[in-house]
């Protein structure tokens, strides 16, 4: 009698700490697109050389992607899309409402972003860089 019960304690022990929560689960989930958020002082970008803003705002319909409004000096209609991985911000070529191609990439790095693209204008290929500032 005394064996079946030790079986089932030890069964019972087993389960109790196979379901204990582990420190990871507590952890908050946090998006790497969140520290793009926002909207961002254009004051040095060497194509244009003017000041302007562009707005990053999160794609409702991807968790990975968002949305550039007024991406490189461009009065678009229509915002551009990045796609985000850990520091990274890529923006895959596309064609804007202004017939522009654009592509290129940014690295996130003390609470600013580092712009490096291309825009082709009408057959012009300009080779532009910015940084960003909240």
């Amino acid at each position: 009698m005394r064996k079946p019960f030790q079986i089932f304690m030890l069964l019972m022990l087993a389960l109790v700490f196979s379901c204990q929560e582990d420190d990871d689960d507590l952890t908050p989930f946090v998006n790497d697109r969140d520290k793009f958020l926002g909207s961002w002082s254009v004051n040095d970008e060497t194509c244009q050389k003017s000041r302007y803003t562009v707005t990053i705002s999160a794609d409702p319909s991807n968790s990975i992607q968002v949305l550039l409004s007024n991406f490189g000096f461009s009065q678009s209609a229509q915002p551009d899309t990045a796609i985000v991985a850990g520091t990274t911000i890529t923006l895959p070529r596309q064609e804007n409402s202004e017939k522009w191609f654009i592509t290129g990439s940014g690295k996130f790095q003390d609470n600013k972003i580092n712009w490096s693209y291309t825009l082709e204008i009408s057959g012009d290929l300009l080779s532009c860089t910015a940084t960003y500032r909240k």
